[in-house]
């Protein structure tokens, strides 16, 4: 991965790229100290993983982030600072970071969060590539190499078992409707199916009551949106929390979340149905 390292501190910016080239991380193509020139080289260079300090002069590491999201810059963003204040941590998770590393910098944590962002950013680039492409134009040839239908709802209940959902009620509503999404992507339908068909679908099928299936899946995800941000709270780097946070959830709702288990936030974060479901199928084919 390509890397620049926004920060006025010579010393922190050479300790980072030291980092980097030691564990072979990646190349550092670009680095400075001010915000303004900051915004300007990480749209020139468009690098994969952006380190930024919080406090720069010119404009903060919010306002820089914010900018450049707004241009549509896909970079992957980690945030380092001294501060510890909740509400500016909240606010850069808000505007897209994908992690926050407290000053002083510890080697191992920027190591391990780097590869994180790695994974995580290779997690999405398939997602995409699945729910664009490869679904759509799959070979009956290929096809065959797919798990067959028992795999994947094995690994569809093993999910839910780590969710802590799989007794709940909706958990079937969400397979089934996962299903539904699997074979529409799978035939080449757009991808941009509307939620309320496949619930009018799934009504006839199992003859309940549309309304009463959509509660009991939105009741079921936000459960295992409440369990996933609880176990970010006990354990911000493990695997499940990694791995569940950004591909079921859009991950700024579950730091917001976290935020509202922990009394710092007054609402919680919301739901992505059709995310959840693209995310299972994903994780299911794996």
């Amino acid at each position: 991965m390509r890397f620049a390292i926004i920060e006025d501190d010579v010393s922190v910016r050479k300790i980072i790229s030291n980092i980097i080239n030691k564990y072979q991380l990646g190349t550092v193509v670009a680095e400075c100290g001010d915000g303004l020139k900051a915004e300007e080289i990480i749209t020139e260079y468009s690098p994969e993983v952006s380190i930024v300090d919080l406090l720069l002069p010119g404009q903060d590491g919010v306002e820089l982030i914010k900018k450049l999201r707004e241009k549509g810059v896909t970079t992957s963003f980690i945030m380092v600072s001294e501060s510890t204040s909740q509400t500016m941590i909240t606010k850069a998770y808000q505007m897209g970071i994908d992690f926050y590393i407290h000053k002083p910098i510890n080697v191992l944590e920027i190591v391990s969060v780097i590869r994180k962002v790695e994974e995580s950013r290779r997690l999405r680039a398939v997602m995409s590539l699945i729910s664009e492409t490869t679904a759509r134009y799959v070979s009956p040839a290929s096809r065959l190499a797919e798990p067959d239908d028992n795999v994947k709802k094995n690994r569809i209940n093993r999910i839910f078992s780590d969710l802590g959902i799989i007794g709940e009620a909706g958990a079937k509503n969400i397979h089934q409707l996962a299903e539904l999404v699997d074979a529409r992507l799978a035939g080449g339908h757009d991808k941009t199916y509307q939620l309320h068909e496949l619930y009018q679908e799934l009504s006839l099928a199992a003859g309940q009551d549309v309304k009463t299936i959509e509660q009991r899946v939105r009741r079921a995800i936000a459960k295992a949106m409440q369990n996933v941000a609880n176990t970010g709270i006990e354990d911000y780097y493990s695997d499940k929390f990694q791995m569940y946070s950004g591909t079921l959830f859009d991950f700024k709702e579950i730091r917001q979340e976290m935020a509202f288990i922990q009394g710092k936030g007054s609402y919680r974060g919301k739901i992505n149905i059709k995310k959840f479901l693209e995310g299972l199928l994903f994780l299911a084919a794996e």
